[in-house]
């Protein structure tokens, strides 16, 4: 199997069907196909085959949708990079990775050159797009200039490797997902199964391709379903929301931060949103003030899933036709199993917290030249997420928190997710972070780091009244800061490691 089969099954289905949406360009199944495949030639013609790896620098242009396919139309392996990270992140991820062809464009010029000039890159080969002439880079639209639009594509195993896909973490510590063709292609078939997803459906390409959020669950999946994408290379409210309403999207994947940006945006109202049917939310803890305001303000439902890199990433989703439970990350996708486990790997039951493990086709074959890391996570076939939950009666899962981030104070457990639930539910609060730091009595104690809304004036002593009236006293923080920002990953989780250099 290769993946890339996908698209070209959809194109020879419906070649003038619309494909990709951005800006005033509007690209067919049957463009993209033609389009991918000169480029496919084209990168034969320097010699990549199925050994090569390529590394892909690019926002959710559709260069970037034709670069994924034509490098897996070769049979070699995809490597999308993180355009939001620090350049030393990317290094890393270059030289972990090995990868020694780059396509980018010229925006990332800059950041090109310190690949280049990095002691540990491999990168011999670059294809920019929209770029002046250089002695030293081959220009994307020269390369694919000429070439055919026919191409036999290599079949590759379902357990071969199609995409390595890293993991946000830090820059001290990179590990790339090996996601084969079929964990993707699995991926692609629960979104498009569970969501009804049809070739008249319009999908919002807002989330960035290079994670396997926005890649499996808007571009894999459109694709798979024939439908189209409205492609944004950065998500602006104000712009996404004319979107929504000009192009009558269906379907719309996003992170929390998203969707806090859309309801606090001052014009929402004046948008017509009722063509979007599936409203879907991963990527990071969603705060339940949010949730319910959402419902009660505009009158649609967010469904709520969960999902790691490793899988590819989806592990839950929500019942269309199901209970709606706000809170609850839904079920395990069909064909999954899934168990919560205690420090020993014995199961629990309904009700009570521990570690959630996963066993199913999406889940990683590991992680790349890191075999010890791998052995931490891949036990007999189960994936050990480190993420804290229970399950109720109905099957329905809820996350507590990370299990690295569990806070023991004085002999109790302590999930920050409890008590950053709280402070974001105070009217003066936008976002809040909560860490245990040393205590030599109680072993840990609570600290909370809080950013207030625009224009409030937030004080220590209202933050802790609140709090007192809502929580445990042994759940209360201790320690509040006041902070003006905070650094997050790519799909929008605070990154509590680095909260103090924002403090």
């Amino acid at each position: 199997m290769n993946l890339y089969q996908n698209l070209v099954k959809t194109a020879e289905r419906d070649p003038s069907a619309p494909a990709i949406r951005f800006g005033h360009q509007t690209i067919s199944y049957g463009e993209l196909l033609s389009r991918t495949n000169q480029l496919a030639n084209g990168l034969r013609s320097l010699g990549l085959d199925e050994n090569s790896k390529v590394a892909i620098l690019l926002r959710n242009v559709p260069e970037f949708v034709i670069s994924y396919y034509a490098t897996l139309a070769l049979g070699a392996v995809a490597v999308p990079l993180c355009y939001m990270c620090l350049a030393e992140e990317v290094e890393k991820i270059v030289c972990d990775s090995m990868v020694e062809t780059l396509i980018t464009n010229f925006e990332f010029n800059d950041l090109v050159r310190d690949l280049q000039n990095s002691m540990c890159s491999q990168i011999h080969r670059i294809i920019v797009s929209e770029a002046p002439e250089l002695e030293d880079v081959v220009q994307y639209e020269k390369l694919v200039a000429g070439q055919s639009d026919g191409f036999t594509s290599v079949d590759r195993d379902k357990d071969d490797v199609a995409v390595l896909l890293y993991a946000p973490t830090s820059a001290q510590m990179v590990r790339g997902c090996m996601l084969t063709h079929e964990d993707l292609d699995w991926n692609a078939n629960t979104i498009t199964d569970n969501y009804g997803v049809k070739p008249n459906d319009i999908f919002m390409g807002v989330l960035p391709f290079f994670a396997a959020y926005g890649q499996s669950c808007v571009m894999n999946s459109s694709v798979k379903a024939g439908s189209s994408i409205v492609l944004h290379e950065s998500f602006i409210p104000g712009e996404v929301l004319k979107s929504l309403q000009h192009e009558q999207v269906t379907i719309f994947f996003g992170v929390p931060t998203m969707f806090v940006y859309i309801l606090n945006h001052p014009l929402i109202y004046q948008y017509d949103l009722k063509s979007v049917r599936i409203w879907g939310c991963g990527g990071a803890p969603f705060a339940r003030e949010v949730m319910d305001r959402w419902n009660n303000e505009l009158g649609a439902r967010i469904y709520e899933g969960y999902g790691l890199s490793e899988a590819g990433p989806v592990v839950t989703v929500q019942l269309i036709d199901g209970p709606y439970k706000i809170g609850s990350i839904g079920v395990p996708a069909p064909g999954l199993e899934v168990k919560v486990v205690d420090e020993e790997g014995n199961g629990l039951a309904s009700g009570e917290v521990g570690e959630l493990i996963v066993h199913g086709p999406n889940i990683m074959k590991g992680y790349y030249n890191k075999s010890e890391e791998t052995e931490k996570v891949l036990k007999d076939g189960w994936l050990y997420t480190g993420d804290m939950v229970y399950m109720d009666e109905d099957g329905y899962l809820y996350i507590v928190g990370r299990k690295k981030d569990l806070i023991i104070r004085g002999g109790f457990n302590i999930y920050p997710r409890e008590i950053e639930e709280v402070l974001v539910s105070h009217p003066l609060i936008s976002e809040a972070a909560v860490v245990g730091i040393d205590n030599k009595y109680l072993g840990e104690e609570v600290k909370a780091y809080i950013k207030q809304k625009p224009g409030s004036n937030l004080t220590e002593d209202l933050v802790l009244e609140w709090c007192e009236e809502r929580l445990p006293y042994y759940k209360t923080p201790k320690f509040i800061v006041l902070v003006k920002s905070f650094k997050k990953d790519p799909s929008g989780q605070i990154l509590k490691n680095l909260i103090e250099e924002e403090g």
